[in-house]
């Protein structure tokens, strides 16, 4: 009750700041105003998929559908390839990015991110054929196939990690795990939960190798002059964190695999190029 009391209070005070007549910028009166809260996404399981249904779902969606019943407005997804999620946020086609997006320097010289919501291990996968008794030795032989999201910070990471091998990156999480089930990628360089979900899946195929390659915090990203909505954003995190609602959200995805039924073929491994 009394965390409960304390996550109220902070939505109320962030709300009057918010409200207060300021001359920074009119980013939460225009959510309020327009009654939507506009975010962009990219598939990106857990954090967005579509259920069979065609609906979007995720762990990211959860929070911001409940952000958007304690500001009393609607939540409209507005979805993009990966690689359009900053140039269409700065071009003002939604109020945030939600997609599991990492909050990274490099990312923060032209976005403001929020509060964590939570962090997450970059790991790997790999296909089992090949791997032998020294499977160290193979990971590091030149040419080694891995496949990533393109400009994510799983590509950062494998070409940290694997500076021999050869990256393939693609533009979508389903496309890069459909080139190691496939056979044109030998492992694949992902953010957990997605490489336990790709061994669950296919374990006659694939295996976890080795511990975590990088730790990321994930956050929303929003404009930089949207002063406004990112001091309302940040309040929200706290007082959801606190009242236990995020935490809530946190061990339904990335506890366990329930929500991989709810997966519909939009979310699901297919065929995929690499980008060239």
């Amino acid at each position: 009750m009394r965390a409960k009391l304390i996550a109220a209070a902070i939505l109320f005070l962030s709300v009057c700041m918010a409200l207060a007549p300021a001359r920074a910028d009119d980013s939460f009166k225009r959510v309020i105003d327009q009654k939507t809260l506009t975010i962009g996404v990219a598939l990106n399981p857990p954090w967005i998929l579509k259920n069979a249904d065609g609906k979007f779902a995720g762990y990211d969606i959860d929070l911001t559908s409940a952000m958007a019943s304690d500001l009393g407005v609607d939540l409209k997804v507005v979805e993009v390839p990966w690689n359009d999620l900053k140039p269409r946020l700065l071009k003002g086609d939604f109020d945030l990015i939600a997609s599991g997006y990492a909050s990274t320097p490099e990312r923060a010289r032209d976005v403001v991110f929020s509060n964590p919501t939570g962090t997450a291990d970059i790991r790997m996968v790999a296909a089992t054929a090949g791997l032998g008794k020294k499977p160290g030795k193979v990971l590091k032989a030149p040419g080694y196939k891995i496949a990533v999201l393109s400009n994510s910070t799983d590509e950062a990471a494998a070409r940290e990690a694997f500076p021999k091998a050869t990256i393939m990156t693609f533009d979508s999480t389903a496309g890069v795990l459909a080139a190691v089930i496939g056979g044109d990628a030998q492992a694949m360089v992902a953010t957990s939960p997605t490489p336990q979900m790709a061994a669950r899946l296919y374990d006659a195929k694939l295996r976890m190798i080795g511990g975590p390659l990088l730790r990321t915090p994930e956050a929303f990203a929003m404009r930089p002059d949207d002063i406004r909505l990112i001091q309302y954003v940040n309040n929200w995190i706290v007082a959801r964190t606190v009242d236990g609602t995020i935490p809530g959200f946190r061990r339904y995805w990335f506890d366990g695999f329930k929500w991989m039924s709810r997966l519909d073929n939009a979310s699901k491994p297919e065929a995929a190029k690499p980008k060239q």
